[in-house]
């Protein structure tokens, strides 16, 4: 559009040019005549000058006119500046674990807007379109970008998301100010002990043209403004604080199925193992407040947990949950109890059972049956059969049987 204006105007002061060009010459022309037909060179060099003077201002309207559109266009490196000097940048851990420099809170004004957990390995992408922010097919790419680089299988939606609504509250960490628009690096505070983080992108009105500083600054408005530094960190306060400012506990075994791995705790001796697919590594543990941190044996690298009622959370927001019942409660202030109630009176001691009644010995007799002995007796020693004849042997007797029948005892 500008090389057209340039064109259009240039070719207007050539033409302009010309035409006094020739009216310079035909009252050059006419002078001669009336001086009798001789041309007067003074007249000529006059048409010269005037035609070589309109050139040149010509040339230097035209250089106004570009340097006036040039003026009107947005310089990036303003933008960025201006930016800087309204948003004070958040400095965070390497990590992503924990902020080390605080920089200013932003309210965010539009609806839309998805973070997800920074364990994951890249941020979700955002964008600013229509009075709302949307994911749209960036999102998706992403996404397909984030599964690509997770870690043992894991997919994007394996990582918590968390929506936030206008006026919430975040930081930024990042501020770049692109051809097309200007992207914004955000990082929330703790979430039920997960922080999150995602990129925001404001497109430029026209992706063609940086627009000027105040259009940009009144269009990064719509979507973020810094909140009052009073306000600055109670969201954090307010979210990462334990309940009823209770020590918590942990027991149990907790696991983390992405990474195959599982972690048991052992309160009596405040030690711990975990399993992952390469071995075995033990360690010990302590716990203050709701924050637990373990120390591996081996090495002596040290990594800090949320304590929740079903879950740990690291601090890079990976989730490990807890198997196998409900964790041990946590300890109870201490109250005075009521004394114990007095011993039972020893019970008097039972006599013992009356001796049994005396009873007659067995008999034998001449005529009784083989059943009759034997129930009176019991069973012989040795049993000897003679024809119609048997003979029972006891130990100090021997009864003859004739037909069934006693015959004899000696």
């Amino acid at each position: 559009m500008r090389s057209k204006q340039v064109v259009a105007a240039t070719s207007a002061s050539q033409s302009w040019a010309a035409s006094s060009d020739r009216d310079t010459n035909q009252n050059s022309i006419n002078i001669s005549g009336r001086a009798g037909g001789l041309v007067v060179p003074p007249h000529r060099s006059i048409a010269m000058f005037s035609r070589k003077f309109l050139l040149v201002s010509s040339f230097l309207l035209v250089a106004g006119t570009v340097s006036c559109l040039h003026a009107q266009a947005g310089d990036p490196a303003v933008i960025q500046q201006k930016l800087y000097t309204q948003f004070k940048l958040t400095t965070i851990t390497a990590d992503r674990s924990d902020i080390v420099t605080a920089g200013d809170v932003v309210a965010i004004q539009k609806p839309g807007l998805i973070m997800y957990a920074v364990a994951s390995p890249m941020p979700p992408s955002n964008s600013y379109k229509n009075g709302r922010i949307v994911q749209g097919w960036g999102g998706f790419g992403k996404d397909m970008l984030i599964t690509m680089a997770a870690p043992g299988g894991a997919t994007a939606t394996d990582y918590p998301h968390r929506p936030f609504a206008p006026e919430e509250r975040c930081w930024v960490t990042g501020i770049q100010v692109q051809k097309d628009g200007i992207l914004f690096q955000l990082y929330s505070d703790p979430y039920d002990g997960i922080r999150y983080y995602a990129n925001l992108k404001i497109p430029f009105p026209n992706k063609k043209e940086v627009p000027p500083v105040d259009t940009a600054m009144q269009l990064v408005a719509e979507v973020l403004t810094v909140a009052p530094q009073d306000q600055g960190g109670q969201q954090a306060a307010a979210t990462d604080q334990t309940p009823g400012g209770q020590q918590a506990s942990v027991s149990g075994t907790y696991i983390q199925p992405s990474q195959n791995a599982q972690v048991t705790f052992s309160p009596d001796s405040l030690s711990f193992i975990m399993t992952v697919p390469a071995g075995r590594a033990p360690g010990l543990y302590q716990v203050n407040g709701d924050t637990l941190t373990i120390t591996f044996s081996a090495t002596g690298q040290s990594v800090t947990f949320r304590i929740l009622p079903d879950r740990l959370v690291e601090s890079s927001g990976i989730v490990w949950r807890r198997i196998g019942g409900a964790p041990a409660p946590a300890p109870e202030a201490a109250t005075v109890s009521a004394p114990p109630p007095p011993a039972p009176a020893p019970m008097a001691d039972i006599p013992p059972p009356p001796p049994p009644t005396d009873t007659p010995p067995p008999t034998i007799a001449i005529g009784q049956t083989m059943d009759q002995v034997t129930a009176a007796f019991g069973a012989p020693l040795k049993v000897a059969r003679l024809g119609a004849k048997v003979v029972f042997y006891y130990k100090d007797m021997k009864v003859t049987f004739t037909n069934g029948k006693v015959t004899d005892v000696e």
